[in-house]
């Protein structure tokens, strides 16, 4: 039952989809780099499950599903 679970959970979750810009800016003084500076930025889309998991307002909702989840194990 437990690995029936664990194996729902992974499949109900998707991977991470992020929108990501990497910007990178550099100097070119005598064929060598000086003040290179990087930027490297994601947006993530918003998931449900790690919404449900992590914020406040479902959180009594989160504790009820495992309750309910582990008393009928």
């Amino acid at each position: 039952m437990i690995k029936k679970l664990i194996l729902i959970t992974f499949l109900l979750t998707t991977s991470v989809n992020a929108d990501c810009k990497y910007i990178a800016t550099a100097d070119v003084v005598n064929d060598e780099l000086i003040n290179k500076k990087e930027h490297y930025s994601c947006k993530e889309k918003d998931n449900f499950f790690v919404q449900f998991i992590s914020e406040e307002k479902f959180q009594r909702s989160f504790i009820i599903v495992v309750m309910a989840l582990l008393e009928n194990i």
